[in-house]
């Protein structure tokens, strides 16, 4: 079994997995962290770094980890439902990368994340496909990351600033097993507080007044790119465009110093109380785990080493490490908790994708009973009815899979293509009845189908059908990769067309050329070529990304900076 630890961050995620017993983060989008921005502009979701490149705030959400477990709807859609699209992005881009299909994961959640906040997770891992090992803390994450559980006893304290959220727990750890003794945080405390603040101040300096909601949404990101960029200047500067006029938009060390030092002081005051809950004070750590985005900033660790005066551990990248030791705890869930589950689905279902592909809704193995639900949309405008093909078998394509039952969806809205919401929900009771029920989430017009699982499979033919996916496991993963492949590259290519003007001319031309061969190996579908070509053109494209971002942004192009 082939699992990863996902770091589901509110700014960015990151997903790890062990090799070689090491654990390594995936590239995706040219680097480890993911951005964790959903755009909705086209009729599929687009997530990561094409995401703020297209961001407008009318189709786009950002830190949407901070309304987990919320009732709110944006653009029609749950957080869990949003975080499914980051998820399931995650996992096909990690699963190009590397070849191989993802089995499972353990995804982290802030320990003072609510049940239903962590329940709103686990629906977002369950819609895109992903079984979920177990949810752990980003604090007990981390802290295996260092390999404390190991080579550690004592007490340590866990400081996570990220961009979006704050946690700060106890652990004691005695031969390495942990035990939390306390813990804390804000959900609505991060580096997006300070950026608010450049903003702010930017926005009054420059005279610029009742900004609109994509002017701030933009803005912003030239806030943090100020931010990230100081160092150890006194002064940073950034063009920023607003209603046809360009800004100089700055932040001071001064500046700088006053806005996180307030975020510092709210986290001291959180860990000050954890502290008190655990009935220690700070000398009595035996040191203190640096881990979020925002603890790469010299500031934040200076604030730290001032007012804690204890060890440090910042050796991992504090934007891996979370993820680091969720890889860690995956691959040790499968290594010694192992079983053989009775009572369980005999086979996997699933409906069939446009392509012939199939989208596994409950997979093998899987405890009953189970209610799995899946989202679709139509693909032509002013589509009324959608067909559903309920499948069984354990291959990647329909035709290769045992047919269920058929059934059409009348009476959706006549909207154009992707707007339309249909779910189709999967229960097995604990007979092995399966009810397939699709409804259209605006008008509640529904179809229901009930078939047993299993009726008309002797217990020879269910093992028929298990060695003919066992023998042919190998071919059949060449073909889901080629399947997933092919649609992620095509995704890449309109993207990278997009903005190839946008690089400096002397690449412009090798990244056309290279984009022109990628496009003919697709053809004659030679995917063993792809993956080689792909990565040369993300590494091309991916010096230039941020750039090209933050200068999209602020109304300019990378050429125009670079001839300047």
């Amino acid at each position: 079994m082939f699992t990863v630890g996902i770091d589901l961050g509110t700014t960015a995620s990151v997903i790890s997995y062990l090799k070689d017993g090491t654990p390594e983060a995936i590239q995706i989008d040219g680097g480890v962290t993911v951005p964790s921005v959903v755009n909705y502009s086209e009729n599929r979701p687009i997530v990561g770094s094409e995401a703020i490149y297209r961001a407008d705030s009318a189709n786009t959400i950002f830190s949407v980890k901070r309304r987990m477990g919320s009732n709110e709807k944006i653009f029609g859609r749950s957080p869990a439902e949003i975080s499914s699209d980051i998820l399931s992005y995650i996992k096909l881009s990690a699963e190009m990368k590397l070849g191989r299909k993802i089995d499972a994961a353990v995804i982290t959640v802030p320990a003072h994340f609510s049940d239903a906040q962590r329940t709103a997770t686990k629906q977002a891992a369950s819609i895109a496909g992903i079984k979920v090992l177990r949810l752990i803390n980003e604090p007990t994450a981390a802290a295996i990351a260092f390999g404390l559980d190991k080579r550690k006893n004592g007490i340590f304290a866990v400081y996570d600033l990220g961009g979006g959220t704050f946690d700060f727990s106890v652990l004691r750890l005695s031969d390495g097993i942990f035990q939390v003794l306390a813990t804390g945080g804000d959900n609505n405390l991060g580096g997006d507080d300070a950026d608010e603040k450049i903003l702010e101040d930017n926005f009054r300096r420059n005279g610029i007044a009742d900004p609109t909601l994509n002017e701030k949404m933009l803005g912003k990101r030239v806030a943090k790119f100020l931010k990230e960029n100081l160092g150890d200047q006194e002064l940073v500067k950034k063009d920023f465009a607003v209603r046809d006029k360009i800004y100089k938009f700055e932040l001071t060390r001064e500046n700088a110093k006053k806005y996180l030092k307030e975020i510092f002081e709210k986290t001291f005051l959180i860990s000050s109380q954890v502290l008190e809950d655990a009935e220690i004070s700070s000398e009595d750590l035996d040191g203190i785990v640096l881990v979020g985005g925002m603890t790469k900033l010299d500031f934040i660790k200076s604030f730290v080493a001032e007012n804690f005066k204890t060890k440090i551990f910042d050796d991992i990248s504090p934007e891996k490490a979370v993820s680091f030791g969720a890889a860690i705890q995956a691959n040790s869930i499968v290594e010694k908790d192992g079983m053989l589950l009775i009572d369980v689905v005999p086979l996997t279902l699933g409906i069939e994708t446009f392509g012939g592909g199939v989208d596994k809704v409950i997979h093998r193995n899987t405890p009953i009973p189970i209610t799995e639900r899946r989202e679709y949309t139509t693909y032509q405008d002013n589509q009324t009815g959608m067909k559903f093909r309920v499948l069984q078998g354990e291959r990647p394509l329909a035709n290769e899979c045992r047919t269920l039952a058929d059934f059409e969806l009348k009476g959706i809205p006549a909207l154009p293509a992707g707007l339309a919401r249909v779910i189709v929900e999967f229960s097995i009771d604990v007979n092995g009845l399966l009810d397939v029920k699709a409804y259209e989430k605006s008008t509640g017009v529904s179809q229901e189908v009930i078939v047993e699982s299993s009726a008309g499979l002797s217990d020879e033919d269910m093992m028929e059908i298990l060695e003919k996916a066992f023998s042919e496991k190998e071919s059949d993963q060449i073909k889901a990769n080629n399947i997933a492949i092919k649609i992620e590259t095509e995704r890449s290519i309109r993207f990278w067309k997009s903005i190839i003007k946008e690089i400096p001319e002397d690449f412009q031309k090798i990244a056309s050329e290279k984009i022109l061969e990628l496009e003919e190996i697709l053809a004659r579908e030679k995917f063993q070529e792809v993956i080689p070509l792909k990565n040369e053109l993300e590494n091309i494209f991916g010096r230039f990304l941020d750039e090209i971002i933050n200068n999209h942004l602020s109304g300019k192009k990378l050429q125009d900076i670079r001839g300047a």
